[in-house]
């Protein structure tokens, strides 16, 4: 008996584990088998042999309208094998993307998504799955990660999925930024493995519990390029523009009528790599100093305000000493050009030192240390000493990010002292709440600046982190930007905040306000307020501090410019607002509860919600196999795949990691009890 548990495990140890998925089982207990070059095949256990998996082609259209992004995201799954698949792929959307519509498209036909309960959506689109019907299901992970269900396409077929969002456009600096993000970058997953309920890469843990959900199949750049793109922007400004341009990619612009401007890629289609992001700069005659757009929905008004307080007047004999404490990630997926820029800001951030300022410079990767033991004045033989131990730094490992985090964050009150922490990093982690947790928990007094590095950042957990911290984040996507990005962020750390911002309506009136409570604001950054109400007031105060004295601006709320789809972005906010009540002590089922009342409202995938379209015609005969694909996705440009996965492991499925482990075991335990028997 022993012996032939010995053979089992040893079958299971070295046969293959990929399987076509039946119409019982779960997507991703296939595990892919890359054969040649730039083509994902799938060995299948029926006479089917290697199946190609379904190719994906993403359209993108962004219409802006002032500081208002509508986009469609079209995303094509084609099916090139003889055998019906279902494809499931990660993939992100901006952080504050409001996603309110869902569209299936079969041939001439398009079946409507609707939004249902996370759980009730699962189970309808598993139900049709089941029955041979083509289904999309449409779940957020993470803020800014989503997964795309489509099942049963026909052999040779293509099913079209339309994704439609609504964003706000980022105003800071004097400059407007649409960002597009398109590639999910692998994560670092701390804790111990607890299973797997996704198609991803990585077992879930006692720390990411949702990790086989976040970390999508990685195809070795040795492959070629995947996933191609191609995208466009109708650009309305509102107003004339004394540039306009994108650091990220190659553009074509075309003047339209009414001073609109039609962006499209200059090099079409584009691998899914990395993130597009666009900029135009008003005339300096035209630089916004308060904008409103408003929607009427049935009875209720949903409106967008920007505000430019003034700028803070810089006196230089009143400078407050500053301790400021840079952190910068080495870990494996900062290798390449994402450590040089890295390695390129701090050096310029250490040249702006003062010899009043103490300082510190403290890395990490799956270890943490500093330069020093501790802050130091930052008299010329410290910078130096810290510039030639920043020089030298490599990066590899993996992004143990928690210990540095608690290390910066001393939990302290400096009065003397304006204390600021500088973390610079891609931000790749799958521990976002926890780390939020800390920041919270640890802040005190300092205050968190997050510098964002690389291709496809993580801009979720760098936007909140900033946010929690009550600092702000900086984008570096391309080595070209390193000085002027941190030439704006150094002018925002040596400038009085606008602190004790508060927006006060007229007596009587029942607007809502989102946020709850305003961040402090820092040189060159708006007030930037949703609102909901019966009819908007007349007028509203913005009141604050600016440099220590007190500053008020009243507010005309007349002649709005129509915003479609403010319903939807203040939906959004609300459910960003209640999801944060749970850190002041909300239980998770009161805030289960309200969130999925406000998706359900305003038609919103949240982490409760989810949109589903299932067409009612049965298409796959009952006696035909549905094969599970799970899309892999591009390793983001810059990084490096070696450095990220290590010679050998790539981007291994999480299934293929638990049967080996499993199959390891077994063959362990029989072993040992063969040797008992024999000796007994």
């Amino acid at each position: 008996m022993m012996r032939l548990l010995l053979a089992i495990s040893t079958l299971l140890l070295f046969a293959p584990v990929a399987r076509p998925v039946s119409a019982d089982s779960t997507p991703g207990e296939a595990t892919p088998r890359r054969v040649g070059s730039g083509t994902l095949l799938w060995r299948t256990a029926g006479d089917e042999g290697l199946v190609p998996a379904p190719a994906l082609d993403t359209h993108v259209e962004l219409r802006v309208t002032g500081m208002v992004a509508r986009a469609t995201v079209r995303q094509e799954f084609v099916n090139p094998a003889t055998v019906w698949a279902e494809g499931v792929y990660v993939f992100p959307l901006p952080e504050d993307a409001a996603v309110d519509h869902l569209r299936m498209r079969v041939g001439d036909r398009v079946i409507e998504g609707v939004i249902r309960e996370r759980a009730a959506a699962k189970a309808v689109y598993e139900q049709a799955r089941q029955q041979g019907r083509r289904a999309t299901l449409v779940e957020q992970e993470r803020a800014n990660v989503f997964t795309t269900s489509v099942a049963n396409i026909p052999p040779g077929a293509a099913i079209t999925v339309e994704i439609e969002y609504q964003q706000a456009v980022a105003y800071d600096t004097g400059q407007y930024r649409l960002r597009f993000p398109m590639v999910v970058g692998p994560r670092y997953i701390p804790g111990a493995p607890v299973g797997a309920r996704g198609t991803g890469w990585a077992p879930d843990t006692d720390q990411v519990p949702d990790a086989s959900r976040i970390t999508p199949p990685v195809a070795h750049p040795s492959e070629g390029p995947i996933n191609p793109v191609t995208l466009r922007v109708e650009l309305d400004p509102g107003v004339p523009l004394s540039r306009l341009e994108s650091i990220s990619h190659a553009i074509h612009t075309v003047p339209l009528a009414a001073g609109r401007t039609l962006v499209e890629l200059a090099s079409a289609p584009v691998p899914a790599d990395r993130d597009f992001e666009l900029m135009w700069e008003p005339a300096p005659e035209a630089a916004p100093t308060a904008a409103l757009f408003a929607e009427t929905r049935g009875e209720a008004t949903f409106a967008l305000l920007m505000v430019m307080p003034p700028a803070p007047a810089m006196v230089a004999s009143a400078r407050m000493p500053r301790e400021v404490i840079f952190v910068i990630d080495n870990s494996g997926s900062m290798h390449g050009a994402s450590i040089e820029q890295a390695r390129a800001a701090l050096t310029l951030a250490l040249g702006r030192l003062q010899p009043t300022d103490t300082f510190n410079v403290l890395r990490f990767n799956h270890t943490t240390d500093a330069v020093f033991g501790g802050a130091v004045a930052a008299t010329p033989a410290n910078v130096r000493a810290a510039a030639r131990w920043v020089a030298a730094l490599r990066a590899n490992g993996g992004t143990e990010m928690l210990p540095a985090l608690e290390r910066a964050l001393d939990r302290q009150e400096h009065p003397d002292r304006l204390r600021q922490v500088i973390f610079l990093t891609d931000g790749a982690v799958g521990n976002e709440e926890r780390l939020f947790s800390v920041i919270r928990e640890r802040l005190g007094d300092s205050r968190l600046f997050t510098v964002g590095i690389g291709s496809a950042p993580n801009s979720h957990f760098m936007r909140d982190a900033a946010r929690f911290g009550r600092g702000t984040f900086t984008y570096i996507g391309n080595p070209t930007e390193v000085q002027d990005k941190m030439l704006a962020l150094f002018r925002k750390l040596e400038s009085p905040a606008v602190t004790d911002l508060r927006l006060e309506l007229p007596a009587g009136s029942r607007a809502e306000l989102l946020p709850e409570r305003i961040p402090d604001l820092y040189l060159g950054e708006p007030v930037v307020v949703t609102l909901k109400a019966g009819a908007l007031p007349h007028a509203v105060t913005l009141r604050g501090s600016v440099g220590g004295l007190p500053w008020e601006r009243k507010v005309p709320l007349h002649g709005a410019e129509a915003g479609a789809g403010l319903g939807a972005h203040w939906g959004r906010a609300l459910i960003g607002a209640l999801l944060d009540r749970r850190h002041a002590g909300a239980s998770e089922e009161d805030t289960r509860t309200a969130v999925i009342r406000v998706g359900l409202e305003h038609h919103l995938v949240s982490t409760y919600t989810s949109l589903v379209a299932v067409d009612v015609t049965p298409a796959r005969p009952g006696d035909e196999l549905l094969h599970g694909h799970a899309l892999p996705t591009n390793l983001p440009h810059g990084w490096d795949y070696t450095a990220v996965f290590g010679t050998g492991q790539g981007a291994t499925p999480g299934p293929l990691h638990l049967a080996l482990g499993l199959a390891a075991l077994l063959l362990a335990a029989g072993t040992y009890a063969i040797v008992r028997l024999e000796r007994a």
